[in-house]
């Protein structure tokens, strides 16, 4: 059955005993239950003077293919409302997304809350197994499964499968001033329409965002790593979401004109 909650995607690796600094346990006081996630959109020029300031630095993430220039495949089914609310950021959908991922086409598989403020980011997450997803469909389950909270929510606020969104990570992870930090470069974002729950791998379709977004994640204050390489870089933060990005490609939620600034 499900797993206890996973955050490391593998044993192997020097980075595979650290947590990323957005997960928390889902009975975390909200306050202290808090990190940083910081994004940027990049040119391939600034993503390689990154990588060369992180190097002996901070270490790939365990998951890391070399065959794939050490990125690994993020597949995510992203849910909303009939109506839209998480799009629209309606009250009481404003600041959770609620998705199911998987890391490598046949890599361990999580449900996840996503609860985001600002820059202020908090995620907790249970693996399950790949032959579970489907039960997330159930009208009932029977209480006994690591996914019902996940489950018991989709019910709560009448979530379903919107769109499968895949590209390729490639994560750093490592402590800094004292505490854990992350470093993800994503590339070739890109998504498809998707009813149903499944995890298939998302096909040749065009890249939704033609830069690298970056992310550093952190906890409380920025280390002097990361406040280095923006200050030299002239980074300018960018907020992304891939999924709202989905949403405005397809043309999948008409523009509201009483909160048309606020969806962005």
């Amino acid at each position: 059955m499900a797993e206890a909650t996973d955050s490391t995607f593998g044993a192997a690796g020097a980075a595979s005993s650290l947590q990323s600094p957005s997960l928390f346990g889902l009975g975390a006081e909200a306050e202290a239950a808090t990190a940083y996630e910081v994004k940027f959109l990049l040119t391939e020029e600034q993503v390689a003077e990154i990588v060369s300031r992180v190097t002996g630095k901070l270490a790939l993430d365990s998951f890391a293919d070399p065959a794939l220039g050490n990125a690994y495949i993020t597949t995510s089914v992203y849910t909303d409302t009939p109506n839209f609310d998480v799009f629209y950021r309606t009250e009481g959908y404003d600041r959770d997304k609620f998705r199911v991922r998987r890391y490598g086409l046949t890599g361990p598989v999580f449900v996840e809350r996503k609860t985001k403020n600002g820059d202020k980011v908090r995620k907790h997450r249970v693996r399950i197994s790949a032959t579970e997803v489907p039960d997330l469909a159930a009208p009932v389950l029977n209480g006994e499964w690591a996914g019902e909270w996940f489950h018991s929510q989709l019910l709560q606020k009448q979530l379903r499968p919107v769109c499968r969104v895949a590209y390729e990570r490639v994560a750093y992870l490592g402590t800094a001033d004292g505490g854990t930090v992350r470093l993800t470069f994503d590339r070739n974002i890109r998504g498809v329409l998707a009813g149903e729950w499944k995890l298939e791998a998302v096909g040749p379709v065009p890249a939704l965002v033609d830069r690298v977004v970056a992310e550093f994640k952190f906890r409380t204050a920025m280390p002097a790593l990361f406040k280095g390489i923006v200050a030299d870089l002239g980074l300018t933060p960018t907020p992304v979401s891939k999924y709202r990005t989905f949403v405005h490609a397809a043309g999948l939620a008409p523009a509201k004109t009483a909160n048309a600034t606020a969806c962005g």
